[in-house]
């Protein structure tokens, strides 16, 4: 192959390269851009990230309101999640059963005016089935402010069990703060979540279960303390499958690699199986797989992201495998080109599905590729497959020497006769 052909082959993938950028930089936008306005949308239908505080108790001897500690609480989470997508995002939707039963004891020897104060996680929400009751009984409520205020009698030494709860949508994580004014003493504490889903994981700034176990498709976290002084949440955070846009950008920005991958395999491939590709044909296969990330670009949107990806993925292969069906003819080299399109542009397109393996996924492929190539072309003679030019022979820059000339004919010396 001659040095003209190779500079041609790489400006074809500088321009393919560019290409790819170009794409994928117009699918982040889409994904940014429409998510903005259809997470504002699907965060009013379904409410946003759920944060419910624990809630504070007053006590009013002689009309001064006093903090009231809280002796115990019994906290129930119930979750059942319903994912939602628009357009090349997913969104953690969920309806969440919220029940709770605080334990409280006066600190006096008198009755008094005990005030609940229940702030809701967002006072633009919906809570159905809210109330208060105590041992037993429902109080009055009196809403303001995205808060609900409940008063009750409490009989000097008595110990009241008020009980509150309601049933709402979130999206994203939920979270419970058992201590509302910072660090502070959270005494015989008890909270359970039930999920009917199997993949989990907490807040940066959350709180571990202290226990666990499987339950069918879900799970049962326990956080259970019989005293300890912290400030920090107890959370969980809603799973979501690969988000379309995102994803389609990472795979549109790494094809370039792939086509560098699979060119380079082509050059050794017809170098040393006599098949002759004119960098045209290389033109040709790199729009081919270009055809792929663009036909998952505008599907992903459309249909499930791995319905998509099959679709593209099939299409990219026929056109590569039947326009060189063409070219070189049904043989051994065409098998070969096959299997390379499946590998760099099929499977390492499809390693980004699995978070945090993508780059192990082409490292072993690179070694995978490397180690079958230098095993095919161990015996080849590159100075065949690349012959030299033969060096052009020296050109003297003197002029060449002349014939002297003839002595003028004399009297005694006749004129020399030429030929």
């Amino acid at each position: 192959m001659s040095g003209k052909r190779l500079f041609a082959i790489s400006v074809i993938f500088i321009l393919a390269a560019f290409a790819w950028l170009v794409l994928a930089g117009s699918v982040q936008i889409r994904s940014v851009s429409t998510g903005d306005r259809l997470g504002d949308s699907v965060g009013g239908l379904w409410g946003s990230a759920q944060t419910q505080r624990a809630p504070s108790f007053r006590y009013s001897p002689g009309g001064t309101a006093n903090p009231m500690d809280v002796a115990g609480s019994d906290i129930a989470a119930d979750f059942q999640l319903t994912q939602r997508r628009k357009g090349l995002l997913w969104y953690a939707t969920y309806v969440v059963d919220f029940k709770a039963a605080y334990t409280l004891k006066n600190p006096v020897d008198h009755a008094v005016e005990t005030t609940m104060t229940f702030d809701f996680p967002d006072a633009g929400g919906t809570y159905d089935g809210f109330a208060v009751k105590v041992d037993g009984a429902e109080v009055p409520v009196v809403y303001r402010e995205g808060k609900a205020y409940a008063t009750f009698t409490m009989l000097p030494g008595a110990t009241a069990s008020v009980v509150t709860g309601y049933r709402t949508n979130g999206m994203d994580r939920w979270v419970y703060v058992p201590s509302p004014g910072g660090a502070g003493v959270v005494r015989d504490f008890k909270l359970v979540m039930a999920t009917d889903f199997a993949t989990i994981d907490y807040p940066a700034d959350g709180v571990s279960p202290t226990s666990s176990s499987k339950t069918g498709s879900g799970w049962n976290l326990v956080w259970s303390y019989s005293s300890v002084v912290s400030g920090r949440p107890i959370g969980l955070v809603m799973p979501v499958p690969p988000n379309p846009g995102p994803l389609v950008a990472r795979i549109t920005a790494f094809a370039p690699v792939s086509l560098l991958f699979f060119f380079a395999a082509l050059v050794l491939l017809t170098a040393t199986s006599g098949v002759k590709l004119h960098p045209v044909h290389y033109g040709f296969l790199a729009a081919a797989f270009f055809a792929f990330d663009l036909l998952l670009a505008y599907l992903a949107d459309q249909v499930d992201i791995n319905v998509a990806f099959a679709i593209a993925a099939v299409t990219s292969v026929a056109l590569v495998v039947g326009y060189l069906w063409v070219v070189v003819g049904r043989n051994r080299a065409l098998l070969e080109i096959a299997v390379c399109q499946l590998l760099f542009l099929v499977l390492f397109s499809y390693s980004f599905f699995f978070s945090g393996i993508t780059g192990l996924a082409v490292t072993v492929g690179s070694v995978l590729t490397l180690a079958f190539f230098m095993g095919k072309t161990a015996r080849v003679d590159w100075e065949t497959v690349f012959p030299k030019k033969p060096p052009r022979p020296m050109q003297p820059n003197w002029p060449a020497p002349q014939a002297p000339p003839s002595a003028p004919a004399t009297a005694d010396r006749p004129a020399r006769l030429e030929g």
